[in-house]
């Protein structure tokens, strides 16, 4: 596991072009013989970590760089638009979305079509769509199986136009398509102008598709176009690989291509950003609601379900594994996996109510009584297929159809897999999870913080928030000169030793707060987000080292053996006001970098 792997698929004639990636799965099959390696390339960091970023006034080309700098995955050929962007936010968003989303903006304007992708081991974006130069697939010399369908899954007659501040300034509609198929509705938001054109561009009429078979070539890869003439199938003229596959067996070398009849780009849209001024508990303090309404206990429940993609089972086809033994019974599992993905991460309160069950149909009838249960893929919505039953949940949603989605399942051929698309031919609907909102509680500081993130296991025992604090005051101007500490208490008294109504010392809005080195160093800023969703922006001010009384790895043991995690500065001699978060458990600390006025 993690190995590298470079591969050269037109060697010995073509050694520029290669994969590379790192080995992520591997499985031995006894009655085979056999070792299966799978090696994914460095797309994975950019589809499976998350950022919030506030971004003004770069280009996407500039932006993209800027993200795969924080995710640590190289650059080359970027494709350059030159257009820079306003403003443009994400809250929680995967990076390759966020790439996708600035691009998108760019073909807003100058309608261009691009593809993000990997060159050996670095992100490339191009155009989309330029025709594989000299080349054609041909009935009778390449192709050896094609198919053809039409379906109406990607649709859209109708297109609603809105301005920046939310106000509906026109629509434009295909008359002949609502009529005949009934309204699918889009809606876009607009800079300047009217939007009209923006608008057309995003009407879609039937979604034709074809998928073929052929003797291997390399060059065939998603995002370019290939002139094909089969009289079988009648493809015949210019289409766009979607998706490639190809294999290597037993000498011989293969290439299957799902095919578009249009240039569609993967069109990702920025998030809302908004603000309610209503009171938090105090006079003074303000909040930021995240637009989708989702907070980060939706990430704990889908992060645990990442991180057991690849279990199967031991010994296989046993149904026994991690996910069984955590539930408590060996048997078909699909369901056994969701329940233990919310109670793992500590919400199990969110799945049916606090209930339990291996059964996906009795997960379908208990939302479903209670109107939450639908057709349209959300984030977090746990899908239920039909036949025998079974279910996953929703990582991500692709399009604006019923089947546009990516989920993680387990019990998925004995292994917990990620799937492109329904993994079963009937999707009976969504289970809508009322995931808790995620505000942002601060004094005259709403800046979304991103950076690396420390999240804290369930299985750490925790005292939750309690009223633990140094009194700050008292301790200005003692750190010893020329620490960090003594430098952000030198900096609070020249900002007027500002303090919160809670009691609690800040600086610029953050509160001071000290915690154990495994969250960051003194004057970094962080984000202490809490299982009920409340994300608190601080700053730390003192470091609890080792050598501490009761110091543990996750912070100060009180008694019981429990941490407690955050010690607040106090700016009295006694316990700040902290109880409205008193008792709820700190789920994620995420460090944000340093303090820009150290």
């Amino acid at each position: 596991m993690g190995d590298k792997i470079t591969f050269y698929p037109g060697y010995p004639n073509d050694k520029k072009t290669k994969f590379v990636g790192i080995v992520t799965q591997r499985e031995r099959k006894s009655e085979a013989g056999e070792l299966q390696y799978t090696a994914t390339d460095g797309m994975m960091h950019l589809l499976r970590s998350s950022g919030t970023y506030r971004i003004v006034n770069k280009t996407p080309e500039k932006i993209t760089e800027m993200i795969c700098k924080d995710v640590k995955v190289k650059t080359g050929s970027l494709a350059k638009t030159k257009i820079p962007i306003s403003k443009i936010f994400f809250q929680e968003r995967p990076y390759y979305e966020i790439i996708m989303a600035a691009y998108t903006k760019a073909y807003r304007k100058n309608k261009k079509k691009y593809i993000a992708q990997m060159n050996g081991d670095k992100l490339e974006v191009i155009q989309k769509g330029k025709i594989i130069p000299n080349f054609r697939i041909r009935q009778g010399e390449r192709i050896t199986d094609s198919s053809y369908a039409e379906d109406l899954e990607s649709m859209v007659n109708r297109v609603y136009i809105y301005d920046s501040s939310n106000n509906k300034i026109g629509s434009v509609s295909n008359s002949n398509w609502v009529k005949k198929y009934g309204v699918f509705q889009n809606v876009i938001s607009v800079d300047s102008g009217n939007g009209k054109t923006e608008a057309k561009a995003e009407l879609q009429g039937i979604n034709k598709t074809a998928s073929l078979s052929m003797i291997g070539d390399h060059r065939c890869v998603s995002g370019l176009g290939v002139i094909i003439e089969d009289s079988r199938t009648g493809l015949k003229g210019k289409f766009w690989i979607e998706n490639d596959s190809h294999q290597w067996s037993d000498g011989i070398y293969t290439t299957t291509l799902e095919l578009a009849f249009k240039n569609i780009m993967d069109i990702q849209e920025e998030d809302e950003e908004q603000t309610d001024t209503s009171e938090v508990a105090t006079t003074n303090a303000s909040v930021t609601t995240n637009a989708s309404g989702i907070s980060d206990v939706l990430n704990d429940v889908l992060n645990q379900a990442r991180a057991w993609i690849g279990l199967g089972e031991n010994p296989p086809g046993s149904n026994h594994n991690e996910v069984t033994v955590y539930y408590g019974w060996d048997a078909a599992w699909c369901c056994m996996f969701i329940w233990s993905c919310f109670n793992k991460t500590g919400h199990g309160n969110l799945f049916m109510a606090g209930g339990k069950t291996a059964y996906c149909f009795d997960v379908k009838d208990w939302y479903q009584a209670r109107g939450k249960f639908g057709s349209t893929p959300r984030v977090g919505a746990l899908i239920i297929y039909g036949g025998e039953g079974h279910i996953g949940i929703v990582e991500s949603v692709t399009g604006t159809g019923p089947r546009d989605f990516v989920s993680i399942e387990g019990n998925l051929s004995d292994t917990v897999k990620r799937s492109n698309g329904p993994s079963c031919s009937t999707v009976l609907g969504f289970c809508y999870v009322d995931y808790p909102s995620t505000t942002t509680v601060s004094l005259g500081n709403t800046s979304a913080i991103s950076g690396t993130s420390v999240n804290i296991p369930s299985s750490v025992a925790q005292t939750g928030i309690t009223g633990n604090y140094t009194c700050y005051p008292q301790f200005y101007g003692r750190w010893n000169a020329g620490t960090t500490q003594r430098r952000i208490s030198e900096i609070w008294g020249q900002k007027g030793k500002t303090g919160s109504p809670e009691n609690i010392a800040t600086i610029d809005g953050y509160y001071l707060i000290a915690v154990t080195h495994k969250f960051g160093q003194v004057g970094d800023i962080v984000c202490v987000v809490l299982a009920n969703g409340t994300r608190i922006n601080c700053m730390i001010a003192d470091e609890k080292n080792p050598g501490d009384s009761n110091y543990t790895e996750w912070g100060h043991d009180l008694g019981g053996g429990k941490a407690d995690v955050i010690e607040w500065e106090s700016m009295v001699y006694g316990f700040p006001n902290v109880d409205k978060w008193r008792g709820q458990r700190v789920t994620t600390i995420i460090n944000g970098g340093r303090y820009q006025g150290l």
